[in-house]
């Protein structure tokens, strides 16, 4: 028996066809994080194993998601990935073998709207099908990874993964995830940042993203993409540096506004 497992948090533009493309399996199960828009409605389309939770990380995520699936595999498709036809048909073949605890599932990335194949993005490989039994543990709070008993095998055939739809989405995901990667990182003593740790960082990244990964040397998508994953990490960074400050920064505003009321509005 196979469970598929979709994780969502305000994805009514997507989740459809998300959910359309594991409607084979024998059981859809939908861990909501707090939607606010129709992604409940639309999923109710597909099952009645929805859970709604209020957690602060992935690993959490999915670990109540794995032990909510009666499966004997877990099948993990994010809302904006897709199971292709090919791949349907290599998971019901893989799952009938013993030799393997989990497999790795390559990613084809369209990105602004292009397939890209360069860098990070192919074969980029995920760990997404997991044997129940075989299940230790998620592992990481953002780029989590399961911990699992026995072999890894790896898939012929790939997900589709529509990300980097747009700007708005790029920006709204980078501030969301850098709120815990900032928390991660002070909870790890890191030191205090100054001008000239942000000069360097920023200059690193866009070397890494667009030389070492190679995004310089793939069009204008290559480009764009990769001054954005520099501007998320630096995003990162500046929100590290707020919870490094003596005092939040909301406090400090509310201590001008009330010197400027009480000395007559004088700065």
């Amino acid at each position: 028996m196979l469970s598929a497992v979709v994780i969502t948090k305000n994805e009514e533009e997507r989740i459809k066809a998300c959910l359309d493309s594991v409607k084979w399996a024998d059981e859809i199960i939908v861990i909501d994080n707090g939607s606010v828009d129709h992604t409940l409605e639309i999923a109710r389309e597909y099952t009645e194993k929805i859970f709604k939770v209020n957690l602060q990380d992935f690993s959490s995520l999915r670990s109540l998601a794995t032990k909510k699936a009666s499966g004997d595999w877990v099948l993990f498709v994010d809302a904006d990935e897709r199971v292709l036809e090919s791949l349907k048909k290599e998971i019901e073949t893989m799952i009938n073998f013993a030799d393997y605890s989990a497999y790795a599932i390559s990613r084809r990335n369209v990105i602004f709207g292009t397939e890209v194949r360069y860098g990070p993005f192919w074969p980029d490989w995920v760990i997404r099908l997991l044997k129940k039994s075989d299940f230790e543990g998620w592992v990481g709070k953002i780029h989590e990874y399961p911990k699992f008993k026995g072999k890894l095998g790896y898939s012929k055939n790939s997900l589709l993964h529509l990300t980097h739809r747009n700007i708005d989405q790029i920006v709204l995901k980078s501030l969301e995830w850098s709120k815990i990667d900032a928390k991660l990182r002070l909870d790890a003593d890191h030191p205090k940042m100054s001008g000239w740790r942000f000069l360097r960082i920023f200059i690193c990244e866009v070397f890494n993203q667009g030389v070492l990964r190679k995004g310089f040397f793939n069009g204008s998508v290559g480009l764009m993409d990769s001054l954005l994953q520099a501007l998320s990490l630096y995003i990162t960074y500046i929100r590290l540096w707020e919870i490094q400050q003596s005092k939040p920064r909301e406090k400090v505003y509310e201590e001008i506004d009330k010197s400027l009321i009480e000395n007559g509005f004088k700065f």
